[in-house]
């Protein structure tokens, strides 16, 4: 029979009802869906060791002869086969639960090559379900594919599969460049690709395989993101009358401090967006007190001036309502009306505050995810302000996007983004990095203290009361249990550690007035150690703030713990923050946190936590609208990552997005 990519696998020979089911499982329904289903390793029939060196815990491969085998019965619903095999040095036992047809397979004097994780169990050496293939005279095929699988398959049935749909299939999918262009790459074909990824007859050809379908994979990705892109700015938008360069010294002559380069450029490529018609889409991202706040004001205030509505979504209300007592009198001075809107506001004052918006009476509107609701409707949005932009979702944050016509966006991360991350996620805006602290750069020491030196720590919480210095304490939880260091007890701790020392407490629980409150009291300096929850993470800017203890450092991520770190140091004079672990004993703990002490920069930061996490974290989800990467890593490819989004940016030059679309992109990408 011949075979296409669409050709249903249901209609493959030795395809029945239950392994169409099977397969289906896996997301495996076409022809094509099998040929880019690739292996999750490979078992290297060349490379096995004597069963004598085997050591427990380790996945290793050895080859041996069946010696003895014996089938059991411990439960009228569980049989198991042991297999015992030899090489000479030792013996292996192989347990196989449930397969009571093996004993057909592993029949005295044969030979196999065997793969999995060895145990010691009551004195001797075993492997339980391993992976298993007969030797053989005349073996060309040293390297087997092993598939991910569901009920009902078997890796032998796998590749069984894939060779008859390998020697019958009479099309591939289109070359994603021409022939001269891979050359220079040094990347083969697809066909090439396909064959060696599943069926390699070298580890050199695997490694052409993978190339090739890693970078189509990112070619295929970054297109997309490009087409995206262009779609999103070039929307003709003609409100430019009076935009220029010059605005940018005249906001300065209205703060008072000085602009910082960085934030002078990103202000730039604003003006220049705008003046070039097209609609901004933006994420500005850079180090823990960069300036970004500054540069959204901007933004907002640009637009406002000229008549329209501007918003900024904040993650939390304490940070809603600290860019509102900071920025509230600039606007006002502008003539520029604005107002705050809070989730936790009395239903009448928030009608008001909507009407007002619906009338457009009110020009900036800053507020939390009560911005968000369908009730809320705006007159003429067009800047939308997103802070924090991964405390929010993307449907969320493109709900903002939508209360306007061309509404232009900017998304804030005051954690910086690996390259790989920002070429990945966020492809389809427009980068621009802050990395310049403002002038009186701070400097924050960081240390590490085991649980058992608490009393250390409230001695050093008492010496920095009576220097008249403020600081935080921050744990996992409000409540916590048995594991997880909780806000009340440690606050319950520090009152009765420390009860000459003013304290408080504040986390989500708390109502917006016993916040603000709270808040109230910090800043004034009646309360010297706030203890919190992560609520603090986003934003709080207290100046004099000089120290934190964060509880259990093992339970946040670097980048959060960078956060954090950024809440104290702010005013110019040295801040301290100390790491409190309670995993004395784990040595990847200790060293994650140690790469922490030791890295002062949020990209350095950033990228130390992305390899020691892994991609695995960011990508599977499919909430940023793009497909999971099957094959390709961000950290380990970053490279052939590189050279795709430049291949991609090449070719959307010389073909139609149409061409494109139709070629590569059909079904690719959600979200749209």
């Amino acid at each position: 029979m011949n075979i296409t990519l669409e050709t249903p696998l249901s209609e493959i020979p030795s395809v029945g009802e239950k392994r169409a089911k099977s397969l289906s499982r896996l997301k495996l329904n076409r022809v094509e869906d099998l040929l880019f289903f690739y292996p999750r390793r490979y078992l290297d029939l060349r490379n096995f060791k004597q069963i004598s060196k085997l050591i427990p815990g380790e996945i290793s491969s050895v080859k041996g002869r069946v010696i003895a085998r014996e089938e059991k019965r411990p439960h009228r619903r569980i049989t198991y086969l042991n297999v015992a095999i030899s090489d000479g040095t030792g013996v292996l036992f192989l347990i196989f639960f449930n397969q009571p047809y093996l004993k057909d397979v592993f029949t005295p004097d044969r030979e196999f090559f065997i793969s999995g994780k060895a145990d010691f169990f009551r004195g001797r050496m075993q492997i339980v379900s391993p992976l298993y293939e007969e030797e053989r005279k005349g073996r060309r095929d040293w390297l087997l594919p092993v598939y991910p699988l569901s009920k009902g398959l078997t890796q032998k049935y796998m590749r069984k599969i894939l060779k008859f749909v390998m020697r019958r299939i009479t099309d591939y999918p289109p070359e994603i460049l021409p022939l001269r262009d891979r050359q220079n790459l040094g990347i083969p074909n697809i066909k090439f690709a396909l064959q060696n990824i599943h069926f390699p007859v070298s580890d050199i050809n695997l490694e052409k395989a993978r190339n090739y379908l890693i970078f189509r994979e990112f070619f295929i990705l970054q297109l997309g993101l490009l087409m995206r892109k262009e779609k999103e700015q070039n929307r003709n938008v003609t409100y430019t009358a009076g935009v220029d360069t010059e605005l940018i010294d005249l906001f300065q002559s209205l703060v008072p401090f000085k602009l910082t380069r960085p934030q002078r450029e990103v202000m730039q490529d604003i003006i220049v967006d705008v003046k070039q018609g097209r609609v901004i889409n933006r994420l500005v991202h850079g180090e823990v007190g960069s300036g970004k706040t500054v540069v959204a004001i901007f933004a907002l205030w640009l637009f406002s001036r000229m008549g329209y509505q501007s918003a900024l979504l904040s993650p939390t209300e304490i940070l809603a309502e600290q860019h509102y007592l900071n920025w509230q009198e600039f606007f006002l001075k502008q003539g520029i009306t604005v107002s705050i809107l809070l989730g936790q506001m009395p239903e009448g004052e928030k009608k008001k505050i909507r009407d007002a918006i619906r009338s457009g009476e009110l020009k900036v509107i800053i507020g939390t995810h009560a911005l968000l609701t369908e009730n809320l409707e705006f007159n003429n949005l067009k800047m939308a302000v997103v802070d924090e932009q991964h405390k929010f979702g993307v449907k969320q944050r493109e709900l903002l996007k939508r209360k306007g016509e061309n509404v232009h966006y900017i998304v804030m991360s005051a954690t910086p983004i690996p390259r790989s991350v920002a070429l990945t996620f966020y492809g389809a805006l427009d980068i621009s990095t802050m990395g310049e602290l403002p002038k009186g750069e701070r400097k924050v020491v960081t240390y590490i203290f085991r649980r058992k030196e608490k009393d250390r720590i409230y001695q050093f919480l008492r010496y920095q009361y009576k220097q008249k210095k403020q600081g935080y304490v921050v744990t996992p939880s409000i409540e916590g249990n048995e594991d997880i260091e909780s806000t009340l007890a440690e606050y319950a701790k520090i009152k009765k550690e420390l009860p000459d020392v003013p304290s408080g407490v504040i986390h989500g629980r708390l109502s917006r007035r016993e916040k603000e409150e709270v808040m109230r009291s910090f800043r004034q300096k009646e309360i010297s150690i706030l203890v919190a929850t992560t609520v603090i993470e986003s934003g709080i800017d207290v100046p004099e703030a000089s120290h934190i203890i964060i509880e259990q450092a093992e339970r946040f991520g670097l980048a959060q713990l960078h956060q954090l770190r950024g809440r104290v140091g702010r005013a110019g004079d040295v801040g301290y923050c100390i790491l409190v672990t309670y995993s004395d004993n784990d040595a990847e703990i200790t060293q994650r946190l140690e790469s922490f002490v030791t890295a002062e920069s949020g990209f350095e930061i950033a990228e130390i936590d992305l390899k020691l996490r892994g991609q695995g974290d960011l990508l599977g989800v499919r909430q940023h609208g793009i497909p999971p990467l099957k094959i390709g890593n961000i950290v380990k490819d970053l490279e052939l990552l590189k050279t795709a989004r430049l291949e991609a940016e090449k070719i959307l030059k010389k073909e139609s997005p149409q061409v494109l679309n139709e070629k590569f992109l059909s079904g690719v990408f959600t979200n749209e």
